[in-house]
C-alpha cells in the first residue's frame, strides 16, 4: 500500500492518546511531536524504527515518510502535537530547509521546562495557549535537535514550489508536461525530483493526495462516487477506484459502508 498524503484542516492539533497508536505510512506539511507520558509508542521514521519509551519524544519534520505500529498493544498515554510550519512565521528558522540528524530525544535530553510544557499543552485548551506551548516546545526541542540543512540546490527548490502547486492545484488536471511547461524545466527533471525525494512517481503522489480529498468528501457529504471522483480530480471513475483501493485498501462504496457501520455502532 501507498504512503497516504495526509491532508488535515487544522493548523494545530493536541491529541492525548491512552493507547499506542498502529497508524500506515504517511506523510504531510506539519512539525510532528510525539512525546510518552507512560508505556510506549514504536514509530518508523525514513525507514529507522524508534520505540520512544516513558518520558522520550520523537520528531517528524514536513514531507517525512512515517507510520506508526504496536507490538505488545499495551495501555499508553501518548501525546501527538501536529504544527503547520507557517503559524510559527519567523520565530523559527525555515524548517522546510532542515532535518534532525537523529529524530529520536531520550528522557535525559529533556529538561524540566519542556517536561512542563508536555504536561500543560491539552486538548482542552483554547487555540491561543495550547499554539503558546507549541512556541515553548519547539524552543526546547530546536535547542536539543542537531540538524543538517538539505541541499539548496535549485532541484530543491523546485521541489518545494512543485509541493506547494500541487497542494493549491490537485483538484485540476495536472501532467508532467504541464509541470514541467509551467516551471520551465524539463519532464525528466520533475520525474527525477519525486523520485528522489518521495520515493514514488508524479502521478503516484497525485493520486494519494486526490484519494484523501475524496476520503473526506465521502465521510462528510453524501455526493455520489462519480462526483466526488470529478471533485478530487480524477480523470476517470475507473481510475479512482483503482487508486482509492491501493491508497486505502478499500474500494470507495466499502469505505463508505464502514463508516456507517461505525457511526451505527457508536
Amino acid at each position: 500500500m501507498l504512503p497516504v498524503y495526509e491532508i488535515r484542516k487544522s493548523d494545530l492539533t493536541v491529541k492525548h492518546n491512552n493507547y499506542e497508536l498502529n497508524f500506515p505510512e504517511h506523510m504531510h506539511k506539519y512539525i510532528e511531536i510525539i512525546y510518552v507520558y507512560k508505556g510506549v509508542q514504536h514509530v518508523v521514521i525514513d525507514n529507522f524504527k524508534y520505540s520512544v519509551d516513558e518520558g522520550c519524544a520523537a520528531v517528524i519534520f514536513p514531507d517525512t515518510v512515517h507510520s506508526f505500529y504496536n507490538v505488545d498493544k499495551k495501555d499508553s498515554k501518548v501525546l501527538i502535537l501536529m504544527c503547520n510550519p507557517k503559524l510559527f512565521g519567523k520565530l523559527f528558522p525555515d524548517l522546510g530547509k532542515f532535518k534532525p540528524e537523529n529524530p529520536f530525544i531520550t528522557s535525559d535530553m529533556i529538561s524540566e521546562g519542556l517536561s512542563a510544557a508536555f504536561n500543560c499543552i491539552g486538548s482542552d485548551n483554547s487555540f491561543e495557549l495550547n499554539f503558546s506551548w507549541a512556541c515553548v516546545i519547539m524552543s526546547y526541542i530546536l535547542d536539543i535537535l542537531s540538524l543538517k540543512q538539505q541541499s539548496l540546490t535549485p532541484v530543491s527548490d523546485i521541489t518545494y514550489k512543485i509541493i506547494k502547486y500541487v497542494e493549491e492545484n490537485y483538484t485540476e488536471q495536472i501532467t508532467r508536461e504541464s509541470l514541467a511547461k509551467h516551471f520551465n524545466v524539463s519532464e525528466c527533471y520533475i520525474s527525477r525530483i519525486f523520485t528522489q525525494k518521495f520515493k514514488m512517481n508524479l502521478r503516484s503522489y497525485l493520486g494519494l493526495i486526490r484519494a484523501e480529498y475524496a476520503a473526506n468528501l465521502i465521510r462528510t457529504t453524501d455526493e455520489n462516487f462519480t462526483l466526488i471522483s470529478q471533485l478530487s480530480g480524477f480523470e476517470s471513475q475507473r481510475t479512482f477506484n483503482r487508486v482509492f483501493k491501493a491508497v486505502y485498501g478499500s474500494t470507495p462504496q466499502e469505505y463508505k459502508n464502514n463508516i456507517s457501520r461505525f457511526i451505527k455502532e457508536v
